[in-house]
């Protein structure tokens, strides 16, 4: 199965904000087996956001939506996605008092732009937010799964862990990626893919290359149904990886 992170804020664009979700949720896809062929990146333009996650449902499997669900008028996600399915929106009208009780207590006025975080595509299922009042939602489209997640990293990473993860790894039947870093010294990059070039084309497990400072990195991943056997198939070819760089190791 494909997985696809969709990342919407004009911020991330301009670089005001380093989009630090897009690596956490990519870590949890692989985690749970889930290949990754595409990362998007969108402003808070309805007609764009609408594009891009037509384009994400079309290739993949599961696409994770963050930010743009909060109360301003440029939180235009759940917009989005209604005319992405072609639904209305709804107000999950149980979470709109708890998010107008926590307001008032806050502060005096209650405006109705707030209760727009309790609104959700007709037909989606809502995310509850432990840690603050945005609700997420999951909805299938066209055969792919949409969760859509707050782009606060505080409240992302908790509905990620608690109510998608544990989703996903069903969808996928619980297979497990794992990575083992093999890192060397004193030699580049070019050399250590010509040394390891008998081993490029395997896909699982599969190898790949990284610069880390004045040190090249040789990442060797693979998935299996289980973590120990993923684990066993990773062991192998690190063996062989190690051994055909053996006078360039860094041992750690």
């Amino acid at each position: 199965m494909i997985g696809e992170v969709v990342s919407v804020g004009t911020e991330l664009l301009l670089g005001h904000v380093v989009d630090t979700n897009a690596a956490v949720v990519a870590r949890r896809l692989a985690a749970v087996g889930l290949d990754a062929h595409h990362q998007a990146t969108v402003g808070d333009n309805l007609d764009r956001i609408v594009g891009v996650l037509r384009t994400a449902c079309a290739r993949a499997d599961v696409v994770v939506v963050t930010g743009g669900i909060g109360p301003t008028p440029d939180d235009l996600t759940k917009d989005a996605v209604c005319v992405l399915v072609g639904v209305g929106m709804r107000r999950d009208e149980v979470h709109a008092a708890h998010v107008h009780d926590v307001v008032a207590r806050r502060r005096s006025v209650v405006r109705d732009s707030v209760l727009r975080m309790a609104d959700l595509p007709e037909g989606a299922e809502p995310l509850p937010n432990d840690a603050g009042l945005a609700l997420g939602a999951a909805v299938r489209h066209e055969g792919a799964w949409l969760f859509v997640l707050p782009g606060v990293p505080s409240e992302m990473e908790p509905m990620l862990d608690t109510y998608v993860v544990p989703r996903l790894a069903a969808l996928t039947g619980g297979g497990v990626l794992h990575s083992d870093v093999v890192r060397t010294a004193g030699v580049g990059e070019s050399e250590v893919a010509h040394r390891l070039e008998q081993l490029f084309d395997s896909v699982n497990p599969s190898i790949a290359y990284l610069i880390a400072g004045d040190e090249v990195h040789v990442r060797v991943s693979a998935k299996a149904p289980t973590a120990d056997e993923a684990r066993e198939l990773v062991a192998a070819t690190r063996a062989r990886v190690e051994a055909l760089l053996a006078d360039v190791l860094v041992v750690s």
